[in-house]
């Protein structure tokens, strides 16, 4: 009974957290930028040279992503009065093979998040091809991994990944051969960790994404994706080595609520050190004035 109660009060926060809660602040604070920040007295904001009516689009944009976390909550509350009418024992859920379903409906979860990034992505994308700033300069100072995060975390999460690897391969020592999902369960995380690794070496050194970006403002956004990252794989090695155990003391019962719990915990670290970082209050939208020249844009 308590796998049973603990299993409904995870969704159940994971609905709230990631279909509703975080939604909510992202429309929150797309909004109070629409109502503070106008098109009329801050055009660069808005890209007009591409778009007729940008703020339409922008609120369209919002619609729509309301509505699909709100589809997808309810779906997943469907999904627990489901179990709980049929009589369904989510502590059988890794004993009948739907463990998947548990991350699947996570990564649907995700989705309407992932479209958001990737609108904005392209939207400050045309707003690099449109800049006409001419003026390029190099930072008097360089930008460091430890300027942005402690070495100590770093630390940690390079010595977690070693430390799964290693329980990994020792757990598994005995199976010879090796089958396919073995490999696969090593370069996976490997190649997650790389990306992780990759993607703050972009954002220490690539161009501005939005060359208009006040400097102060561009070091927030750097340090957030740089700590979002790092604890990211801090997170992911824990849970690994979670499971690892949980399969070794034969705790197989518990496991759909450990997968549940850090699942949150990934949104927490990805989209909650996102908006915590870059509070909206504190960025400088002076830049954005139609009689304000842009900054010079620092070169990679």
């Amino acid at each position: 009974m308590l796998i049973e109660l603990l299993f409904y009060a995870v969704f159940l926060s994971q609905i709230f957290l990631v279909s509703i809660y975080y939604p909510k602040k992202t429309i929150d604070r797309n909004r109070y930028i629409l109502n503070t920040y106008p098109a009329a007295e801050y055009p660069k904001l808005y890209l007009n040279s591409y778009y007729v009516d940008p703020v339409k689009l922008i609120k369209k944009g919002l619609r729509r992503y309301a509505v699909m976390n709100g589809i997808i909550a309810l779906f997943g509350l469907g999904i627990l009065a489901a179990m709980a009418l049929n009589g369904y024992l989510p502590s059988h859920i890794k004993e009948n093979e739907n463990l998947i379903f548990v991350l699947f409906f996570f990564m649907l979860q995700m989705v309407p998040h992932m479209l958001t990034e990737l609108s904005t992505w392209r939207w400050y994308k045309l707003i690099r091809e449109a800049y006409v700033g001419k003026t390029r300069t190099a930072d008097l100072k360089p930008r460091h991994l430890f300027d942005f995060i402690s070495p100590a975390f770093v630390a940690l999460a390079v010595f977690l990944y070693v430390g799964w690897l290693v329980f990994y391969i020792y757990e598994h020592r005995e199976t010879t051969p090796w089958v396919w999902n073995q490999y696969v369960s090593i370069i996976t995380v490997t190649a997650i960790n790389l990306l992780f690794a990759f993607t703050i070496f972009r954002f220490l050194r690539g161009q501005k994404i939005d060359p208009y970006q006040a400097s102060q403002d561009r070091q927030k956004h750097i340090g957030a994706v740089v700590k979002t990252h790092v604890y990211g794989s801090i997170g992911m090695s824990l849970f690994l080595i979670i499971m690892d155990l949980v399969n070794v003391y034969q705790l197989d019962r518990f496991e759909p609520v450990f997968l549940g719990a850090f699942l949150q915990l990934m949104a927490v670290v990805s989209l909650g050190t996102m908006l915590r970082s870059l509070n909206i209050k504190d960025i400088n939208f002076d830049v954005y004035k139609a009689d304000v020249a842009p900054e010079a844009t620092p070169s990679p």
